[in-house]
């Protein structure tokens, strides 16, 4: 029998094989030999120094989780030189880099191991926002309002899209097929004929608003050519007209201008309109207003610009009463003594009103003296009318209706014609609505989609349907069993609508509708289709998309640049804007607390929603401009009103527009640090701490997150009487080494940003409920009460981990700023992980690294790294 020849190249593959447990223990070896030389010394059981233990240091044991990110953390410390700490004995450059080496290669080796039996992205579902997204773009219905009836989405790796925080329970399910009922309800038909447009012209002295009620207490006044309406005096030093007495003699239909002194109290319900709308859709609003100073009875001149809010109020059950607003519809402009008109077109719910706040003046109480109005001078708004038409549609059936059942006609369903066949269930409207406004529904009978011949037809909507809800070509077994589900209903006695309704909730209960498609390895078309409108979109393809997937032309990567390019250009951009902005920096968390009113008075829901407008419009100048990472930290321009313009000490700045203006070269302001929005969501409401804005910096914007403190580290609390500093309580607790060396990172930005305070204001002095200076009003409100004082003086300076030193947050900007790739390669990341829904694990650094290559090749530009990261295998790949 002749010997078998082994070619070279597989014996020496066998031969590797075989000897690789050898070199393995040999490299663990010199692994644990180089751990004891340079690292046991303070990192060891006993001393654990930043909460490290490396004693059981075994790279055999990196299948396992927390060995394999402790041996991530030592291999990128080594690597970077940041340890051994620059005052130990250092290794030699060949033990360090053959240790770096052989590590990441072990590093590398378990995690395709791991990937290879678990997979890299696991299968996840839609969020709460991408759900609401897709169902508003799948049924052209702009404002429909879902994600709220589902339960909350879990966070990992810093956004909810990771499939590590979607998980799927019962509840999830039966408020997935809940949504879809709703859904069906406001997407489908129920009449030949559109709703009649109504128009109306409401004054805010309306029976509902509460204007009457704080008019007879001095808070507000009937104007009739911007003077007083001498058919209803203003309140003075008694009531002598009560509100029964205003509503004899027609205040409610007078037709005058309403002026306000104050806006309503965040704790109240707003002053809302006698008006609520029975059927959900587009509604255009106009409204006339003005300001004006006050004086004691007469109408002079204002002191500038003020602004008006609107928002979108839902009645409670009675249909009379309201809670809170429950979104803002805009911020309108009143300019002095001149009437200006504003127009809009949002999308109103069912059982939706629309409020109105005088959102520039100072909370309400102020003419509460003697002499109520008569004996105040002061700001106001004058609201000359606030008119609603609608439902807009701009056809009918509406789109919702047609992308479930086509051109089939509207036919009333008469039970003499269909023995047998149960007509579909109509939801009542609720009478409390059709009271308020005061006129009946106008429609009668019951009408429902025809069909002469109900398989065929069923048949066709399925196909055209099912590919677009499940963002995919959809294959005819699939079809058929969705065409089954409409012939079991039909067999039963349903009529073709509910048969038809029936299928439509399975599939949007279905997984292919919930969940995102991703095979492994290299995705398919759609696949990139998908994953790019969830990135850019945060919604699902549009026709256009799909069409190129449909093509097979998403794998070409000069389609793919130009799909990013006119995506980013399209207004559904903004979801990116705000969904990742509002998790990347925490503004979802924006109203997780309440500034002090003793320390903040000036605070407002009208300052907060600025803060959160500035940072949205900056990053869509990012984005827009295609600004280099520096602009991060560093810019020559913010995007503020005047609202944020006067709480940020600037001039010039008119009206509530967001707008980009220009810096001086020594201003604090520039960059997401300097900005109110940032800086109140890494306070809390009372006091600012360097160790939480500090872990923020360098987590958020560094990309090198700070260990948790070890147990039972006790919180630093600030002193709000003004005795002692944060700074004083920190030197005290850095006196422990173990929390000495995570401090080391985490103070230095936490000290720059002591600079500003808990609402983002600038500062040199703390201020203080206690000990202290009296506070001067610089810009506050002159009727809004200070109470509070100036304690110690702020000291904003620090040194870097590297020697660097700083002044102030000027300075600490300018040295961060010089890190142009540590700022690109964490943004990199961030954006990887929220478009792909995974964490960058070791294995996908290389990757990562050419995103960022290729993007500094070509200017750094922010915009150029989302197009280079969409391209690049890390994207593209699963």
């Amino acid at each position: 029998m002749k010997a078998r020849l082994i070619p070279f190249v597989a014996f020496s593959a066998l031969l590797f094989i075989a000897l690789a447990p050898f070199a393995a223990a040999d490299e663990g070896r010199d692994a644990k030999s180089f751990i004891a030389n340079n690292c046991l010394a303070c990192h060891d059981a006993a001393t654990q120094e930043g909460g490290l233990d490396l004693s059981a240091f075994d790279l055999s044991q990196l299948g396992d989780p927390a060995a394999f990110a402790r041996a991530v953390k030592v291999h990128d410390r080594i690597a970077s030189g940041e340890m051994p700490p620059a005052d130990a004995d250092q290794p030699g450059d060949e033990d360090r880099s053959a240790f770096v080496g052989g590590l990441s290669e072990r590093l590398l080796s378990a995690e395709a191991s791991r990937r290879e039996a678990e997979g890299r992205t696991a299968i996840r579902r839609m969020t709460r926002a991408e759900y609401e997204n897709t169902v508003r773009d799948l049924f052209d219905l702009p404002g429909a309002a879902l994600q709220n009836d589902l339960p909350g989405d879990g966070s990992a790796h810093g956004f909810d899209k990771n499939d590590d925080a979607l998980d799927v329970s019962h509840v999830n399910l039966a408020k997935y097929l809940e949504a879809a009922d709703k859904v069906l309800d406001l997407a489908i038909t129920t009449r030949p004929q559109p709703p009649v447009v109504q128009k109306q012209r409401i004054s805010l002295a309306n029976k509902g608003s509460g204007v009457a009620h704080v008019m007879l207490h001095g808070d507000a006044v009937m104007l009739k050519n911007k003077a007083p309406d001498p058919n209803f005096p203003p309140a003075g030093a008694y009531e002598h007209l009560d509100q029964g007495a205003h509503e004899r003699m027609g205040m409610y239909q007078s037709g005058s201008s309403v002026g306000l002194f104050r806006h309503e109290d965040e704790s109240f319900q707003p002053y809302f309109l006698e008006f609520a709308t029975l059927y959900p859709g587009r509604y255009r609003i106009r409204t006339s207003l003005w300001a004006f100073q006050w004086d004691k009875g007469s109408v002079l001149p204002s002191r500038g610009t003020e602004v008006a809010r609107l928002t979108a109020v839902q009645l409670s059950a009675d249909g009379r009463h309201t809670g809170h607003p429950s979104r803002v519809l805009g911020y309108y402009d009143a300019p002095s003594l001149k009437e200006q008109v504003h127009e809009l077109t949002p999308w109103l719910n069912y059982k939706e009103t629309i409020g109105f706040n005088a959102a520039s003046l100072a909370t309400g109480g102020q003419t509460r003296g003697k002499d109520r109005a008569m004996g105040f001078t002061g700001p106001g708004i004058a609201c000359d009318w606030l008119e609603v038409e609608g439902p807009l549609h701009d056809q009918w059936p509406p789109e919702s209706h047609r992308v479930l059942f086509g051109d089939l006609p509207l036919v009333e369903f008469r039970a003499e014609e269909h023995e047998g066949v149960r007509p579909p269930k109509r939801t009542p409207l609720r009478q409390e609505i059709v009271h308020v406004l005061n006129r009946p529904d106008p429609e009668s009978g019951i009408w429902t989609v025809g069909s002469e011949d109900a398989e065929e037809d069923a048949d066709r909507l399925l196909a055209s349907f099912l590919p677009k809800a499940f963002r995919r070509p959809v294959d005819d077994e699939t079809r058929a069993a969705y065409l089954a589900l409409v012939q079991e209903r039909l067999a039963v006695g349903d009529c073709f609508e509910t048969a038809m309704r029936y299928a439509y909730r399975a599939a949007l209960g279905s997984p292919d509708f919930l969940y995102h498609v991703e095979p492994a390895g290299p995705l398919d078309d759609h696949a990139v289709a998908c994953r790019l409108s969830y990135f850019l979109w945060n919604s699902t393809p549009d026709a256009g998309l799909l069409a190129l997937a449909d093509a097979g032309k998403l794998q070409d990567e000069t389609v793919l640049r130009e799909q990013t390019e006119r995506m980013l250009a399209d207004p559904r951009s903004e979801r990116l804007v705000e969904d990742f902005l509002g998790q990347w920096l925490d503004l979802r968390k924006i109203a997780a607390n309440d500034p002090d009113r003793t320390l903040y008075p000036e605070f407002s829901a009208y300052l907060q929603d600025s803060m959160l407008a500035e940072s949205r419009a900056f990053f869509r100048e990012l984005l827009d401009e295609d600004l280099p990472a520096s602009a991060v930290v560093r810019s020559n321009f913010a995007t503020i009103n005047e609202k944020l313009a006067v709480h940020y000490g600037m001039e010039g700045v008119v009206g509530s527009s967001i707008r980009r203006v220009d810096l001086s070269p020594d201003s604090p302001r520039g960059g997401f640090l300097a900005q109110a929005a940032v800086l109140k969501v890494t306070a809390n409401g009372t006091t600012t701490s360097p160790v939480p804005r500090g872990a923020f910096v360098t987590a958020r914007i560094l990309g090198q997150p700070p260990e948790p403190p070890p147990p039972n580290t006790a919180a630093i609390e600030p002193d709000v009487r003004g005795a002692t500093t944060i700074r004083d309580q920190l030197d005290k607790h850095r006196v422990d080494a173990s929390c000495a060396f995570c401090h080391v990172k985490i103070d230095p930005p936490g000290f720059a940003l002591e600079s500003f305070d808990v609402i983002g204001g600038y500062r040199e002095r703390y201020r203080s409920i206690g000990e202290g200076d009296p506070a001067p009003r610089g810009a506050i409100d002159p009727f809004i009460g200070i109470g509070f004082r100036l304690g110690p003086a702020v000291d904003h300076s620090g040194i870097l981990p590297d020697g660097r030193t700083f002044d102030d947050v000027r300075t600490y900007r300018d040295l961060l700023a010089e890190d142009e790739r540590l700022l690109l390669t964490n943004l990199a990341r961030q954006f990887a992980v929220y478009s792909t829904g995974r964490a960058v694990g070791f294995a996908d650094r290389a990757a990562s690294d050419a995103v960022v290559d290729a993007t500094l090749a070509k200017g750094g530009g922010i915009r150029t790294l989302i197009v280079e990261l969409v391209a690049s295998s890390l994207f593209r790949e699963n």
